[in-house]
């Protein structure tokens, strides 16, 4: 599912007809592919499945905010049947901020990293409900991308800065970094520890 409607980007970017949609379409791909792996987050939301180390009291998990956690299982084996489900008495949400801290130590006791997958977290996050300023960095990186699509295709792809037939001079924008883009971003990225 993409973060924002065409019709929402193409306003955001002051496009209008339809003769580039298909263009934007394939740019809007490229770009929910590009925030996901930027942010490490799904902002589409749904139901998560995630694993984590043993011998840790905190789970930072990639989606956030939580509305749900279906269960918290413990297993060094990694089998994860219904008899390693965890009470929720045990632990804490922090569902802001998609945390989740154990009220009694360590999940699992790790012995130098025999359990490298011990925890699993099933969990739920809203649907459709993706920050504004997420939609406006979106609508910003796809922009981008379709000025350079634009411009190359303007250019015959010869790469120039400037051009000049007789007294018309059109001086084309450089290469646009995604700095705007990442600075908007930067606070809905999932936390590596």
């Amino acid at each position: 599912m993409s973060l924002d409607t065409l019709a929402n980007v193409k306003a955001r970017l002051g496009v209008t007809g339809t003769a580039d949609d298909t263009l934007l379409g394939l740019l809007m791909d490229s770009a929910d592919e590009w925030v996901e792996q930027f942010t490490g987050r799904d902002f589409t939301g749904g139901t998560f499945t995630e694993y984590f180390p043993g011998s840790v009291a905190t789970l930072i998990l990639a989606n956030f905010p939580v509305t749900a956690v279906t269960s918290v299982k413990v297993d060094p084996a990694g089998a994860f049947g219904s008899d390693t489900a965890i009470a929720a008495t045990t632990y804490a949400l922090h569902a802001e901020r998609g945390v989740i801290q154990s009220k009694v130590g360590l999940f699992v006791a790790d012995r130098e990293g025999e359990y490298p997958r011990a925890i699993q977290v099933i969990y739920s996050t809203a649907t459709s409900s993706v920050p504004n300023d997420v939609k406006l960095a979106y609508s910003q990186l796809v922009g981008l991308w379709y000025r350079r699509v634009k411009t190359d295709v303007s250019t015959a792809f010869q790469n120039l800065d400037s051009q000049r037939l007789g007294d018309l001079a059109v001086t084309f924008r450089a290469d646009e970094a995604t700095t705007d883009v990442e600075r908007l971003l930067a606070p809905y990225r999932t936390p590596q520890i």
